[in-house]
């Protein structure tokens, strides 16, 4: 009885074990049409389809490069400015401080905006270094999406996304 019993339970967790399995097709499908794994996040079909439409792009990259200005003030000074959202890539004082180099690249991925609102997809890394060339702190290959706004005549972060 003991016997039917184990197997009976071995049998019922390799069911259930399957049953809990990702689709592999689905899986591979996705990293490989998007070259990341962003798979928890429902928006990452988002990154499937590539913007084809110039002034788009040229309106995230602006948004883009407006943000790196965020990586380099300190959060104590970030409210003498409008960051929006990017206010979250403000380092501490402290580390600006003990700062001799930053190096920071953020690399647009896609976007898509309609008449006021829209999103980026970007993919950034910031090492903060000291004086002897050591990193005080930093990201690495960090993906995320930005949504944003348009608030008069000029587009905002209002919303920001990253992967873990």
């Amino acid at each position: 009885m003991k016997k039917v019993i184990i197997l009976t339970l071995l049998i019922l967790s390799a069911c259930i074990l399957s049953a809990c399995s990702k689709n592999e097709n689905t899986e591979k499908y996705i990293y490989e049409t998007t070259a990341y794994q962003y798979i928890n996040d429902p928006n990452h079909k988002e990154l499937q389809t590539k913007c084809e439409d110039k002034e788009q792009i040229e309106i995230a990259k602006k948004i883009i490069k407006d943000s790196e200005k965020a990586f380099k003030t300190s959060l104590q000074e970030a409210s003498n400015y409008d960051f929006g959202a990017c206010s979250t890539y403000c380092p501490d004082e402290s580390v600006l401080k003990r700062s001799e180099n930053i190096d920071l690249s953020i690399e647009y991925m896609n976007t898509k905006q309609d008449s006021d609102s829209g999103y980026i997809w970007v993919k950034y890394s910031v090492d903060y270094y000291d004086k002897a060339g050591e990193i005080i702190c930093g990201r690495h290959d960090a993906v995320a999406r930005w949504e944003i706004k348009k608030d008069g005549f000029e587009w905002k972060v209002v919303k920001i996304t990253e992967a873990y």
